[in-house]
């Protein structure tokens, strides 16, 4: 009895013991050296938006289990920095064990990573003692484009000479992560790293010296801290408020006085590395919508699961799409061409009919040692079609591939149409902001000139349009300035194929300077009367990176017939039945168009004027506003449901 005693006093004293030489061992000495500028912290807030239908999308799944969970591979770049007589560096093992880790961590936010090639090693006493700031001419030279590059070092420090563990920059091509060796192998460090890669700020928020403002009951999660609502209000955590069984014992509170219960097991936090070993769930979602809508062309250029289709999108009821995979490195294929769990096809390329619909495709390779997935979003389109008063300004996209939109990279190279807010991510090139709102906060939509080659082709396409007036014409706002830009064309397809150059090509710089505003242009619709067409802006890549091409606002005018109050009725009011007619004294009512809002302004429906009933099933009991449109003029009635 005696001995038994003494073993279970003895026990949990070992545990506490080994666990206090744990913590110790991996104390808050070593920090993280991400830092976040005001600039960063608006452009993150700026494709909130964007993100929010990819965040909703994985946490219906998450609770949905029947639903299909797809993974995406993501591809990572090693650079081992060795001493100059190749000595040193990170050993292989470790760095597999590294990986490994980032995979057991980010499994829920269904990313999977693998290694691209065969590992860099960098032999250089000076780089081995790497200060953060000085890598521009190392990221310039070896950083490969489209993939994560890991850089392994011996000794990291930021720029105030203080020792770090690691930092990241996601900026476009320029995607990397630069680490300590000795945090690499911790569990907790890369992964750290890597949310930050996928957009996350840490629990305690954007700046390291000051107090959160977020505020412990909740109130402004959303946009305080670290913008994210499952992860409760940090008051940053050190080895002084957090003891070494991982339990938070500060005393800070507050703007309201209220104390902080942070979570000192969330990655993104500055608690002891070892008791760091979750993310939240909309973390999780976070980062997955962050892929999926910033980071989806990242691609290992050997071994990857890239594809071409020969068409993807129509106006009609079916379409057939010839698949092509554009990797040689294969030795298995599984196409799920429905994004539904179910393999339709295990030959390299397919053939499918589709149906009408919007249909993501997921392509799953192997090669003799692993495989790899990617799922390209809203890839084919089948009997989209825009609304009558089509007006688009791209404010609402999360992909270029959004709301009936196709981009296509013609040649393979990567050199593809993108959706940016702000600079894009090369200097000397590019605009400086959006054409609608002339500010970093609106969206449009360029091609990135640091991928592909010269000559290299990407095409936007739109959604079906159906030209119903005679005087119809489509006006678009373009930027065009850098010393490397090619050319833009445009197109436009009806049922007998393309039409190329529709209006003049543009070709060169148009612009002198980045501020500069946008330029428009318009194309006549007067010939496609009672077609319906599709526009094509087709780019072609100039002879350098600085050659960066955005268009914005591309929207359908048409002058159509003035109309007056008295010549607009309603009828029946209150509405019967779920069914509205609209009646006009106007000769030319098939020229009038109008909408459907509620007292706020906010938009259910819109159309053409005709003799036809209008559905308002989908509204509810209330009052609307019904605007019918003319020629510098319009007409509001109101109406009960």
């Amino acid at each position: 009895m005696k001995l038994f005693t003494y073993k279970c006093v003895y026990f949990p004293l070992l545990i506490f013991l080994l666990s206090t030489d744990i913590l110790s061992s991996q104390n808050n000495t070593t920090q993280c050296g991400n830092k976040f500028s005001l600039e960063e912290i608006a452009l993150l807030n700026t494709i909130k938006p964007q993100l929010v239908p990819f965040e909703q999308k994985f946490l219906s799944n998450k609770t949905n289990k029947s639903s299909i969970k797809m993974v995406n591979s993501i591809p990572i770049k090693a650079h081992v920095i060795r001493y100059s007589n190749g000595s040193g560096g990170i050993c292989e093992s470790d760095l597999n064990k590294a990986i490994n880790n980032l995979n057991e961590q980010f499994a829920d936010a269904y990313l999977n990573f693998f290694l691209c090639d065969d590992i860099n090693y960098i032999n250089s006493d000076t780089l081995c003692h790497y200060k953060k700031g000085d890598e521009s001419d190392l990221i310039d030279d070896i950083n490969v484009s489209n993939v994560i590059n890991i850089y392994f070092t011996e000794y990291l420090e930021n720029t105030d000479d203080e020792e770090i563990c690691g930092y990241s920059n996601n900026k476009r091509n320029k995607d990397f992560i630069v680490i300590k060796n000795s945090c690499a192998t911790n569990p907790s460090s890369l992964a750290h790293e890597m949310g930050h890669f996928f957009s996350l700020i840490h629990t305690h928020g954007p700046d390291n010296n000051t107090l959160t403002t977020e505020l412990v009951d909740g109130s402004n999660c959303d946009t305080d801290g670290d913008g994210i609502c499952d992860t409760p209000a940090d008051s940053k955590l050190t080895c002084e408020n957090v003891n070494n069984f991982c339990q938070y014992i500060g005393t800070e509170t507050d703007a309201n006085g209220h104390a902080f219960t942070p979570d000192t097991g969330n990655i993104m936090s500055y608690a002891y590395k070892a008791c760091r070993t979750h993310f939240s769930e909309q973390q999780l979602a976070r980062m997955y919508a962050f892929y999926n809508t910033q980071k989806n062309y990242l691609a290992c250029p050997s071994f990857n699961a890239n594809f071409s289709v020969d068409v993807s999108q129509t106006c009609g009821e079916n379409l057939l799409v010839k698949f092509n995979s554009t990797c040689n490195n294969i030795t298995k294929w599984e196409w799920d061409i429905n994004s539904d769990g179910i393999i339709d096809y295990t030959t390299p390329n397919p053939t499918h009919n589709f149906i009408a619909g919007i249909y993501d495709v997921t392509l799953t390779v192997s090669n003799k040692s692993n495989s790899i997935s990617k799922t390209y979003t809203n890839l084919i389109k089948v009997g989209v079609t825009t609304e009558p008063l089509f007006d688009e300004n791209f404010d609402e996209f999360d992909i270029a591939n959004n709301n009936g939109w196709t981009n296509n990279d013609v040649s393979n190279t990567g050199f593809n149409w993108l959706i940016n807010h702000g600079e894009t991510s090369s200097e000397e090139t590019g605009p400086a902001h959006d054409n609608t709102s002339n500010s970093i906060l609106g969206n449009y939509i360029y091609t990135e000139a640091s991928n592909g080659n010269t000559g290299d082709i990407t095409e936007f396409i739109s959604p079906c349009i159906d030209v119903i007036y005679e005087n119809s014409e489509i006006e678009f706002a373009y930027h065009m300035f850098g010393k490397n830009i090619g050319e833009l064309h445009v197109d436009i397809k009806t049922s007998n194929g393309y039409i190329n150059d529709v209006i003049e090509p543009l070709i060169g710089q148009q612009q002198t300077n980045q501020t500069d505003a946008f330029l428009t242009k318009n194309i006549n619709l007067s010939s496609y009367l009672g077609e319906t067409i599709n526009i094509r802006f087709r780019a072609i890549r100039g002879n350098g990176w600085k050659g960066d091409i955005a268009i914005d606002d591309i929207f359908l005018k048409t002058i159509i017939t003035p109309i007056s109050d008295d010549s607009v009725k309603l009828y029946p009011n209150p509405v019967q039945n779920d069914v509205l007619f609209v009646k006009t004294n106007n000769n030319k009512q098939e020229n009038l168009v109008f909408e459907i809002s509620n007292l706020v302004g906010q938009k259910f429906a819109s159309g053409v004027v005709t003799n036809q009933p209008i559905n308002v099933s989908n509204l509810s009991s209330g009052t609307y506003l019904l605007t019918v449109l003319g020629e510098n003029s319009k007409v509001v009635k109101r109406f009960i449901k």
